[in-house]
């Protein structure tokens, strides 16, 4: 079975200068992530 995989782009929108890539497999979930603080990169931008 053939897997797929999300290339996403994450831009802080209170600044727009903030800028995150990613991989995963599951998109809803990771965005669910960043957006809970969970993630060490993005949380230390989160407000």
């Amino acid at each position: 079975m053939t897997k797929f995989y999300y290339v996403y782009l994450l831009v802080d929108v209170a600044t727009e200068t903030h800028r995150y890539t990613g991989i995963t497999e599951d998109l809803q979930a990771r965005i669910a992530k960043h957006n809970a603080g969970e993630v060490p990169h993005t949380s230390k931008f989160k407000q």
